[in-house]
């Protein structure tokens, strides 16, 4: 008796081979179904790190090329128009515990923002941002520092433990400190008490297990009221929470108030500063106290630590025309002396615009300059290790495509014909 051919070794083998043959070349025919498209664009102005070149570019798998491809996909005629890399905020405060995070969202793209830095979330909020942030292609890139380190019932403590208890006014959380204060909700979540090494070493566990990208450290009046109820580590254990960061392979971003804060976030090796003295000045009395000397700024410069100033956090100063001459004076400073400035805006409800459209108002500044910090320094600073804020050879070609020359008005950057991020156009 026949043995059935489904029943045969030999014509089984054969058709398993051939149904492997046909999946193989099922899936050659996808890899070559979805090849990544190629693109020249030409005739553009493309900046260059201080001005515009005229030119072609090349973008294969993402990355942009000097040299042309065996195969171009599309060609794009930029008819005379200006590129320049994206912009990014490196101190996100609208993305993570936000309701209207999905329209900050859209404004950033609008604005050209492809590079975001939280420094400062609960897990809750990472989890719905990154959510957001994976709804469709084209979104913008972000790291979260998750939980900030403090002292016990140091700054940020009231500003998750209060609406945490479902006290949200301010006013209402000064009234009921004292029974806030009893209560930690959101101790290893919004936030993290370190008081000394065996605190540290004790949490520290749990903070990797969080798996934050950066650490986000508070250095408030540090060195006459560090570890003190209200403010932030004393200095010797933000030297050790520095250094256990830099082991685990984490940058390490310091929130600072004054002088004494900034000497000591460049004495432990923090990689950033958030706010500058007299961030939050009202414009009375002698602002010297907030000034950085020439040491001080070289030292910065030479350390390339990040600087995030907030400056349109002065803006309803009661003396505003004093707090703006501080600022002008600070701000060409920090750019003479070649410190790592960065654009940030730390606003619930506002984007990168509201940062940028003040220092426009601030009046005097070097466009050109402003124009690196925007589209060099801010996106690296976000993502030191990615080749990003630069149009050149192998680095990720995400771009803006502009219809004024930002050199001219640093607000044009607001115009643009069309985005592209990672090689591919966004609609």
């Amino acid at each position: 008796m026949a043995t059935p051919l489904s029943q045969n070794p030999r014509h089984v083998d054969d058709l398993l081979m051939k149904k492997t043959l046909l999946s193989c070349l099922c899936l050659l025919f996808s890899i070559a179904f979805v090849r990544a498209q190629t693109y020249e664009y030409k005739n553009g102005f493309w900046y260059n790190g201080s001005d515009f070149t005229k030119g072609t570019w090349y973008v294969v798998k993402g990355a942009f090329s000097k040299k042309a491809p065996s195969k171009i996909d599309s060609v794009i005629d930029l008819q005379e128009r200006w590129v320049v890399p994206p912009i990014g905020d490196a101190y996100c405060s609208s993305l993570a515990d936000n309701p209207s995070a999905a329209n900050a969202l859209k404004m950033y793209l609008e604005e050209g923002a492809f590079y975001l830095q939280v420094l400062g979330n609960t897990l809750e909020g990472r989890a719905n941002a990154r959510q957001l942030l994976s709804s469709k292609p084209g979104m913008p890139d972000a790291v979260f520092a998750n939980g900030g380190i403090t002292c016990s019932l140091g700054y940020p403590f009231l500003k998750y433990e209060g609406p945490a208890q479902g006290v949200r006014n301010l006013k209402a959380q000064v009234d009921q400190y004292g029974e806030i204060r009893e209560q930690r909700k959101m101790m290893g979540d919004g936030y993290w008490f370190i008081d000394n090494k065996d605190s540290l070493n004790k949490i520290w566990s749990k903070i990797k297990e969080q798996k934050p990208d950066i650490i986000s450290i508070y250095l408030l009046d540090s060195d006459k009221n560090g570890g003190k109820e209200g403010k932030g580590l004393d200095p010797e254990t933000a030297k050790l929470v520095a250094k256990k960061a830099r082991k685990s392979g984490m940058r390490v971003y310091a929130h600072v108030e004054t002088v004494d804060d900034v000497r000591l976030a460049l004495k432990i090796g923090a990689d950033g500063i958030a706010n500058l003295p007299g961030h939050d000045w009202d414009g009375k009395g002698d602002p010297a106290k907030f000034e950085l000397s020439d040491a001080d700024l070289k030292l910065l410069a030479k350390k390339k630590t990040v600087v995030i100033p907030l400056f349109s956090h002065g803006q309803s100063a009661a003396d505003r025309a004093s707090v703006q001459a501080f600022q002008v004076k600070t701000f060409v400073r920090l750019l003479e002396n070649g410190v790592n400035l960065v654009l940030g805006s730390d606003d619930m409800q506002r984007t990168t615009r509201s940062e940028l459209n003040y220092w426009f108002t601030l009046g005097n500044i070097d466009n050109p300059k402003v124009l690196k910090v925007l589209c060099e320094n801010t996106p690296r600073a976000i993502y030191p290790k990615r080749k990003i804020g630069k149009i050149e050879d192998g680095y990720e070609a995400s771009f803006i495509v502009l219809d004024d020359n930002p050199l001219n008005n640093i607000l044009k950057l607001r115009l643009s014909s069309f985005k592209v991020k990672n090689g591919k156009i966004l609609k």
